[in-house]
């Protein structure tokens, strides 16, 4: 089976479902961020994380280049997700600004990821 035939399985098999669950999440905690909602915040939060340590454990994506791309975004968002609980308990600014510059680089991490899903899969 050729790189593109791994990728469309591992799409197929969980794959796009993850990413899609990711992206979700990430919008959650983004609409509870503006205006900030630290209830909201908390439980959006702790979604992420949780979809977060579900990825982590998932299949491994079988293309290396793209799998770095993945375990960078996991590992940003991770970041990012843990960030948002602290800031969501304590009220915290520097928590809510590690946030979100560790959502930015986790969101340009999926999205070459999905970029590069799509391209494999034509």
């Amino acid at each position: 089976m050729d790189a593109a035939q791994q990728m469309v399985e591992w799409r197929d098999n969980g794959g796009m479902d993850t990413l899609q669950t990711l992206m979700a999440d990430l919008s959650a905690v983004q609409e509870d961020s503006d205006p900030i909602d630290l209830d909201g915040l908390r439980d959006s939060c702790s979604t992420l994380t949780a979809n977060l340590e579900t990825a982590r454990g998932g299949t491994p994506m079988p293309h290396p280049a793209t799998a770095q791309r993945w375990n960078l975004a996991l590992e940003h968002l991770t970041a990012s997700a843990k960030a948002c609980s602290d800031g969501a308990v304590s009220g915290d600014q520097a928590s809510f600004d590690l946030m979100a510059s560790e959502m930015d680089i986790g969101i340009k991490h999926m999205e070459a990821v999905a970029k590069h899903i799509g391209e494999l899969a034509q």
